[in-house]
């Protein structure tokens, strides 16, 4: 099907402009993990249209209807069509929503660009507002626990090994450490060049453990690629790239060997800013670690150093050690 659309005809089916905005997502350099995203909320809305025998047509589209798709998700079970649903109803969380929400704002706005309709209906589109958990960062002990579960000889393990030290000393996304070159690697600075999200690239600093983790990894256990043009650092035991999923299932694993049950790839991330602050470093230097375009993100890593902060004061506090009389 040609994904042409004439602006003058009355060519106004949702599913076609999805069809088209992909395209021009592809054209404008967008990245493959976002075009997916934008195109699968916005066929999961074209979904719910069929389920309840809607016309396919933007102009059938208003802003009520808009507001009743976002009541359904609220009310939507999260693993609503999976093979293996569970009894147990789990709402789809509120940030998973408001990326859905983000996207028809998108989409309605770019129809109004590309003269597509001409009323931006999604423009007063509000999203739920997002339930702000506190996230708990990785222990001492569950560190060495994680560290302690990895032989320090077996090939795979010694990978993974320098992989999660990596993750927890750099703070990187699993897409940029999957895509890590040889030639990013800069041993002896103790640095990271990194390909970030927007194709930005970005220098990452690594502590003198994740360097030595690094070298040894490199030069002792690493497999050989599987062809001339493989140069990931990280590789299967056959010589491939590592996927992103491959590191989730690997991490999966580890959650289950370790006992630390809440592991994940991205709580490495997390517990390297909140650590990072706590420890003295700055808001700003943190922004560009992380590579980060503002600094509200950041925001939410101070709140988790300060509630950090005041979590270890109850602990510590001189006064309350001290064995003296209540007042």
């Amino acid at each position: 099907m040609s994904t042409h659309i004439n602006n003058q005809e009355t060519v106004k089916k949702f599913s076609e402009c999805i069809d088209y905005y992909e395209v021009c997502n592809r054209a404008e350099g967008k990245s493959p993990k976002t075009i997916s995203w934008y195109s699968a909320n916005l066929r999961h809305f074209c979904s719910y249209l069929k389920s309840r025998h809607l016309p396919d047509s933007i102009d059938s589209i208003d802003i009520k209807l808009l507001r009743e798709y976002v009541l359904y998700l609220l009310k939507r079970n999260k693993f609503d069509g999976h093979p293996y649903t569970p009894v147990k109803m789990e709402p789809l969380s509120t940030a998973t929503i408001h990326g859905h929400v983000r996207t028809l704002r998108a989409f309605f706005s770019w129809l109004v660009i590309e003269g597509l309709t001409q009323n931006n209906v999604a423009r007063d589109l509000k999203p739920p507002k997002i339930s702000q958990k506190v996230v708990t960062t990785l222990s001492d002990q569950e560190i060495e626990s994680i560290l302690n579960t990895l032989s320090p000889t077996n090939l795979s393990e010694v990978r993974n090994r320098t992989i999660f030290m990596i993750l927890l000393d750099s703070g990187l996304r699993i897409g940029e450490l999957v895509n890590l070159k040889m030639e990013d690697v800069h041993m002896d600075d103790g640095l990271l060049k990194v390909m970030g999200k927007g194709k930005k690239e970005r220098i990452v600093p690594i502590g003198s453990n994740a360097q030595r983790a690094l070298q040894r990894y490199l030069f002792r256990y690493r497999t050989n690629p599987a062809l001339p043009g493989i140069d990931n650092v990280f590789l299967s035991i056959h010589g491939d790239p590592l996927t992103e999923n491959s590191i989730k299932l690997m991490f999966a694993r580890l959650a289950q060997r370790s006992g630390v049950q809440r592991l994940h790839a991205h709580l490495c991330r997390h517990t390297f800013a909140t650590r990072f602050l706590i420890n003295g470093g700055d808001v700003f230097t943190l922004q560009q670690i992380l590579g980060h375009s503002t600094l509200e993100m950041v925001r939410h890593y101070v709140n988790l150093a300060s509630n950090h902060v005041a979590i270890q004061h109850q602990r510590f506090s001189p006064l309350d050690r001290l064995n003296i009389r209540k007042f």
